[in-house]
């Protein structure tokens, strides 16, 4: 019989471990290239891994790589030493300016004689920048460890799925029966291609074992799901290599 191994940490659900309640902030988010800011509530969500803010009324969750470089987040109490050092591991800027809740969101000047546009024009030219940034990001492919702040995606466990492995034998190419087929063992590795959604995009073999094992290894992975690459949280598409070793038992 054959039995597989794959050269792989397993992962469980997405986002790897429990979040911590999210904390109050405020979201500062400069309005194009003119001198006013957007202020919304939200809550800073923090994992071991990432970090993430939820703006209050709005989808999705807000990834640091999705904010201008202007952009920041403020809290009118001070926020723990744990969370705001997971913050910053994220990419996000803290500030500990005090602001008055009561009348968010709203557009703030930055200067005088700002010509700001009303609020819901402003938050429709804000998500419009924040789409276009998601979009770029997940446009590009990045391979772990080549780019930095990219964590690696990893396969759920309850996915990872065998070859069939009674077909795994060596045949006579013309068909006929032969009692002394033999089991094939070997060590197929293949290239990856995993999308921001933790599916399986393409497979490229890298090292062959023999075509039959190489067929079989691929379609396996190809139904494999995975918690997806994240850069800074945000989920990216990523190449990562696998290793699959058939061994005769």
């Amino acid at each position: 019989m054959l039995a597989l191994l794959a050269g792989l940490v397993l992962g469980n659900a997405p986002g790897g471990s429990a979040a911590n309640t999210g904390q109050p902030v405020f979201v500062h988010r400069k309005i194009g290239s003119k001198p006013c800011e957007l202020v919304q509530r939200g809550s800073l969500v923090t994992t071991k891994e990432f970090a993430w803010v939820e703006i209050e009324g709005e989808k999705p969750e807000l990834y640091s790589p999705e904010m201008g470089p202007s952009d920041y987040l403020s809290a009118s109490t001070p926020i723990s030493g744990r969370a705001a050092k997971d913050a910053h591991k994220s990419g996000f800027e803290l500030r500990g300016e005090s602001e008055s809740g009561a009348d968010l969101p709203r557009v703030r000047p930055l200067g005088e004689a700002a010509d700001c546009p009303f609020l819901q024009s402003a938050i429709t030219e804000i998500e419009g920048s924040r789409a276009l940034r998601r979009t770029e990001l997940q446009t590009k492919i990045y391979k772990p460890g080549n780019d930095d702040g990219v964590v690696a995606a990893t396969p759920l466990k309850e996915s990872v799925t065998k070859p069939d492995q009674n077909t795994a034998t060596n045949k006579p190419s013309d068909g006929t029966s032969d009692k002394t087929s033999k089991k094939m063992s070997g060590t197929v590795v293949l290239d990856v291609l995993i999308g921001a959604e933790g599916t399986v995009q393409q497979t490229r073999i890298v090292r062959s074992a023999n075509p039959e094992l190489d067929k079989k290894a691929a379609e396996a992975v190809s139904r494999w799901k995975f918690t997806p690459a994240r850069k800074k949280g945000l989920p990216v598409p990523s190449v990562m290599p696998v290793e699959i070793d058939f061994h005769l038992e």
